[in-house]
Parts: C-alpha cells; sequence; structure tokens
C-alpha cells in the first residue's frame, strides 16, 4: 500500500499595508495602561479635575442645588472666564493650568509617554518589531500614536465631555452657537500641543538608555524649565520669556492661541521656536538610537 503524500493547501501571497503592521501595536500602547488596577486607578486620578469641572457644571445649572431657591442666570455670576460656562476658558483651562494640568500631565506622562520605547529595549523587544517587518519609524508612529491616543482622552476628550453636558444641560441651544465655533478650535489646540508634547517624550524615550532615565528626563524637562523660565522672566522684568523657556507654557500658549482665546505676556514665536527646536534635537538623538543595530545594544 502506497504511503499517501501530504496534501498542503496552496495561498496566495497578499502584501499587508503598512499600517495593518503598526495599528496593533498603536492599540496595544493605547491599552497597556488599563491592563492593571493600578494603571486604572492612575486613569481615574488624572481625571479628577474634569469631575470637578463637571460636578460644577451641574451646580451652575441647578442639578444638585447646595441651597434653597432658583439657580442664578449667567449674568449674576461672578468669577473669571475660566469658571462661567458661558466661555470656553471653562472647559479646558484646568488642562492648561501648571494646577492641576501639569501635575496630572506629569503624572501620566512619565509613566506612560517616557516609559514607551525605553522599557521595549531592556526587555529587547524592538528586535521582534523589526523582524515582523516594522520599520524604525513605523514603530515610533505606533508609539507616538497610541500614547497620543492615551494622553488625548484626558487632554482633548474631557474638556469635549464637558462642554457636551453644558449644552444639553442649558435651557437652550445659545451656549453651544455661543461656544461651538471657539470649542471646535480648542479642540484642534488641545490636540495639537498634545501630540508635540507626547512626540517629544517619545523620541526622549528612544534616546533614553533607561526607562527610569528617560523618566527623569522628560520631568525634567517640563518642571526645570519652567522654573527657568519662571526666574529668567523675573530677573528681565519681561513675562514674555517665559512661553520661550517653559516647554508646558510655550504649548499652552499655543494651543489658548488656536482657540482664539485673548492671552496677554506671551511670546508665540518663542514658543514655536521652542517647541519645534526640541523636537528636531530629540528626533535627530533617537535616530541613532533606532537603527536596526542600535535598537539591540
Amino acid at each position: 500500500m502506497a504511503e499517501s503524500s501530504p496534501r498542503y493547501r496552496s495561498r496566495a501571497f497578499t502584501p499587508v499595508p503598512a499600517w495593518r503592521r503598526w495599528w496593533p501595536l498603536a492599540r496595544q500602547e493605547f491599552g497597556g495602561l488599563f491592563a492593571s488596577r493600578w494603571g486604572v486607578a492612575l486613569y481615574c486620578l488624572c481625571l479628577l479635575p474634569a469631575v470637578g469641572r463637571l460636578i460644577l457644571l451641574l451646580i451652575v445649572f441647578g442639578v444638585i442645588r447646595l441651597a434653597p431657591g432658583a439657580r442664578p442666570p449667567f449674568s449674576a455670576r461672578r468669577g473669571g472666564l475660566a469658571l462661567n460656562p458661558e466661555h470656553v476658558e471653562f472647559y479646558f483651562d484646568h488642562v492648561l493650568q501648571p494646577l492641576p494640568g501639569l501635575v496630572f500631565m506629569l503624572l501620566l506622562g512619565t509613566l506612560v509617554v517616557a516609559r514607551a520605547i525605553a522599557k521595549d529595549r531592556t526587555t529587547n523587544a524592538l528586535e521582534l518589531y523589526w523582524t515582523r517587518s516594522i520599520t524604525p519609524g513605523a514603530y515610533v508612529l505606533a508609539k507616538w500614536v497610541g500614547a497620543t491616543m492615551l494622553m488625548a482622552t484626558m487632554t482633548v476628550c474631557a474638556p469635549l465631555v464637558l462642554w457636551c453636558a453644558a449644552t444639553l444641560l442649558a435651557d437652550d441651544w445659545s451656549l453651544l452657537q455661543a461656544t461651538g465655533l471657539g470649542m471646535v478650535r480648542a479642540t484642534l489646540g488641545l490636540l495639537l500641543v498634545t501630540a508635540v508634547w507626547t512626540a517629544i517624550g517619545v523620541l526622549i524615550s528612544a534616546a533614553a538608555a533607561s526607562p527610569n532615565a528617560a523618566m527623569v528626563v522628560f520631568a525634567a524637562l517640563l518642571i526645570g524649565t519652567r522654573a527657568i523660565g519662571v526666574v529668567v522672566a523675573r530677573i528681565a522684568a519681561d513675562p514674555d520669556l517665559v512661553t520661550c523657556f517653559s516647554v508646558w507654557d510655550a504649548g499652552g500658549a499655543i494651543a489658548r492661541a488656536v482657540a482664539g482665546v485673548p492671552q496677554q505676556d506671551v511670546n508665540l514665536v518663542g514658543a514655536t521656536s521652542l517647541l519645534a527646536g526640541l523636537l528636531l534635537l530629540t528626533g535627530l538623538r533617537a535616530r541613532a538610537r533606532l537603527s536596526v543595530a542600535g535598537a539591540v545594544a
């Protein structure tokens, strides 16, 4: 009896687009924080400022009554523009303020963004990505997209949810008409600076020798440049210099400018030059480290 030869099914080669190779990596980077209870707790902690604004909204619109009586109209409410739901500043000002915005950006940025690539290098995971036809550029792009999506849930999506809640709680559509265009511009500005901050953090992670070093450098960049900017501005008696030295304040100035929000003591040219220069320097430093030979070294 003759032995039957094994039969194999013929398969045709199907090229896979580049984005389908790196997109799962971006999705993994986005969901990595939620893989543990501590990560979920950290994320919920970072959303506390938005929750506080939501409670303030409920009080303003009378859903939560702290005292008997009708709620006052907008014209009778006291406080700055950042505390008035009729102005777009109310929905995103807490994101760009040093307190609490910078604090929570440090928490999420150092523990997630700054470790994005450095943690893979310590486990030699970069070699696996190269062998799966993910180029160094596509790998960095995937890490940046995933980290930006995660950070944007705090800096972009949370303000949008607040604004949507306010428009639904308002008595009519006047709030939507008054703040709609401004909120669209604010969303674009917040998304822009979030992408820039995240790109700087990811490139620092790519150039760092270890995850801890990347965390320290990223934290020092945000806090140190702001301290230098404040000191230089006071010595020179020129408040505009803060946005020329501080990475955080430079991003805030650009975001407010895109949103069309009036602001004083800012230098948009200096702020743009600072962020662009940092992107260039960190990109050049990371380029050599992201070569196939250097990635696994």
